[in-house]
């Protein structure tokens, strides 16, 4: 199988809530709204965030209901960032415009990388990532 690219669709409540979100905390400022969704080109990837009257038939094709990240429910996107103070000011910066930080970022004990989680207005979960750097 060769792989073209890859989108992942995720649905959101409000759409200027989230604009901002993404626009401010992961300094995203030329993304817009077109259609009922946001689209964010990052490294490899389309993100999709679709108004949840936009994300119903598009998930209805594949047999699924809408459903919200909670504590039954989630997804981890991972994002590998360019510095410690990018993490750091990306959780500074998520109560501000309406996501919530979880803990304090720290030392991944595992591998090593500075690690620091956040979850956008509708509860999507991002893990931040400095990867430890290969000397």
């Amino acid at each position: 199988m060769n792989i073209r690219t890859t989108i992942v669709c995720l649905p959101i409540q409000d759409l200027e809530k989230t604009l901002t979100f993404y626009n401010n905390v992961f300094g995203l400022p030329d993304i817009q709204i077109e259609g009922g969704m946001i689209t964010i080109e990052l490294p490899n990837l389309s993100l999709f965030l679709m108004e949840k009257d936009a994300f119903e038939p598009y998930s209805r094709k594949a047999g699924r209901s809408v459903a919200f990240p909670n504590d039954n429910i989630g997804t981890i996107i991972s994002c590998a960032l360019m510095s410690k103070e990018d993490v750091d000011t990306a959780l500074e910066n998520t109560p501000n415009y309406g996501g919530v930080v979880s803990g304090k970022a720290m030392i991944d004990e595992t591998y090593g990388g500075y690690i620091g989680y956040i979850s956008d207005p509708d509860g999507h979960l991002w893990e931040l990532v400095y990867p430890p750097q290969q000397g």
